[in-house]
């Protein structure tokens, strides 16, 4: 690809999850150029059935990319130290860490750079292959995201438990002085089922409840937590994007989850 047409070719980000898919294409040399759209999920069809339709429906299969990114939606990871990242132990740290998974999947990895924290991660095989038809994809976990936005937007509090909550899935991030002390997700639906879970690990972690801090970002599922959690924690902080990321055209589209914007602007 020459130099000119990689300047014409946009990026193309999608974020995968059971519920759906998003889409999101723009030229960096043109911030305006921001188009996004979501498809959601028939649950009576395989995932990849389901991304293949999505893809086709879009309108964006047959173009050129200068880059591509997705975001896999997924509360089965684990991390290792980076000094012992060797790819072809993936399988076996995997397997033992989530042995009921599934195992038509493929395994993937982030690094954590700042922590000396490799990510682990996996994306469904037959989904994974249509995915490489696109082009060369950069794949992400929201944890890898959501520790690069606290490792760049660093808050001022010594210790700060942060709950990203979009679509039902959870994921939960505890710092201390920058350092983290737990990342850990899992699926719920309902705000009772995830504040107790939070709960649990924030007096796991002997958090105080005067003292210590609650971040949170996500869609309605964060609106819920933050009014249910006011009689236990006393310091939330309620993360706003449109305030986060000023003057920029993602705040204009209703919806986008959190990950996918935080992606996009940070880069």
């Amino acid at each position: 690809m020459n130099k000119e047409t990689t300047q014409l070719s946009p990026t193309l980000s999608i974020r995968i999850s059971t519920d759906g898919f998003c889409f999101c294409t723009y030229l960096p040399q043109q911030p305006d150029s921001v188009k996004y759209s979501y498809h959601e999920c028939d649950e009576a069809t395989s995932l990849s059935a389901n991304f293949a339709a999505a893809w086709e429906e879009s309108g964006l299969a047959g173009r050129k990319y200068n880059n591509i990114q997705v975001i896999v939606s997924t509360t089965e990871f684990t991390t290792i130290p980076a000094e012992y990242d060797n790819s072809e132990e993936y399988e076996t740290i995997y397997g033992s860490c989530f042995p009921a998974s599934e195992k038509n999947v493929k395994i993937l990895s982030n690094r954590l750079s700042a922590h000396n924290l490799t990510v682990l991660f996996t994306i469904d095989e037959e989904l994974h292959e249509s995915l490489c038809e696109i082009g060369e994809v950069t794949y992400y976990s929201p944890v890898s995201i959501i520790m690069g936005f606290l490792t760049r937007y660093p808050r001022e509090e010594k210790r700060v438990l942060t709950a990203y909550l979009q679509g039902g899935k959870s994921l939960l991030i505890a710092m201390e002085e920058g350092r983290p002390l737990l990342m850990n997700g899992f699926a719920s639906e309902e705000t009772q089922d995830q504040l107790y879970y939070l709960l649990c690990i924030w007096n796991e972690l002997e958090f105080s409840q005067l003292e210590d801090t609650l971040l949170l970002c996500g869609d309605t599922h964060a609106d819920a937590m933050e009014m249910s959690s006011k009689n236990f924690i006393r310091n939330i902080c309620r993360v706003n994007p449109r305030e986060q990321f000023r003057s920029n055209l993602l705040n204009k589209i209703e919806n986008i989850p959190f990950d996918l914007q935080t992606l996009l602007l940070c880069e």
